[in-house]
């Protein structure tokens, strides 16, 4: 059983019903509130997006679970103004979408997700390294950089590790640090920034993250 939690979840299906059976299994509880945002005319439009982030920024302390089907019809635009509401989701707010092809959404929002795939029961994610997770984990306990330095970790690693944790625990601190690790991502692929330089800080973050947020 999945944990309400604060990582807007990505469902690969082609059947919207399917999707909401799978919710209202293992996500929706017996006082969580859900809506179904229907798009207008043959898209999700800004406007859609625009009416969400005004209704969700009202703060509700019931569980609150919006459901967008089909994302992959939403045009650019509502994209990536909802792009912004995945970076900084409201409290008590869950995002629900789905797609029958991760590809044909912005990897940015992809990025942004737990991704479950309902045709395979199972997340499309791969499952990070033992020895890898292993390692982290350490760094968790000690916080000791030297740790770090002399083993060969992607950014995605350390998103995908982060992601799980938050899964698990939902702590603040471990949102915060994803949030880091998702805008490096971006600076890393977009930006001609210097890769060893970019993962002393990221991880000089976390280590400044941990031992002030508990």
């Amino acid at each position: 059983m999945l944990k309400f939690n604060m990582i807007s979840l990505l469902l690969i299906t082609k059947n919207k019903e399917e999707a909401k059976k799978y919710l209202f299994k293992e996500i929706v509880k017996k006082n969580d509130l859900f809506f179904e945002i229907i798009p207008e005319k043959k898209e999700y439009s800004i406007n859609n997006i625009k009416n969400l982030w005004s209704e969700t920024k009202i703060f509700n302390k019931s569980k609150r679970i919006y459901f967008l089907a089909n994302f992959h019809i939403a045009s650019l635009e509502a994209q990536n103004a909802f792009l912004k509401l995945l970076e900084e989701p409201p409290k008590n707010v869950l995002f629900v979408i789905t797609t029958d092809n991760q590809n044909k959404l912005l990897s940015t929002i992809v990025s942004r997700t737990k991704i479950i795939n309902l045709n395979k029961k199972v997340s499309t994610e791969n499952d990070l390294d033992k020895d890898k997770k292993k390692l982290l984990e350490t760094f968790l306990k000690d916080k000791n950089l030297n740790l770090i330095k002399s083993y060969e970790l992607s950014i995605d690693d350390i998103i995908l590790f982060f992601k799980e944790k938050l899964i698990k625990e939902n702590k603040k601190s471990y949102s915060i640090i994803l949030k880091e690790a998702l805008k490096i991502k971006n600076l890393l692929e977009n930006n001609n920034l210097n890769s060893q330089l970019a993962f002393d800080h990221l991880f000089i973050y976390i280590k400044k993250i941990l031992n002030f947020k508990k």
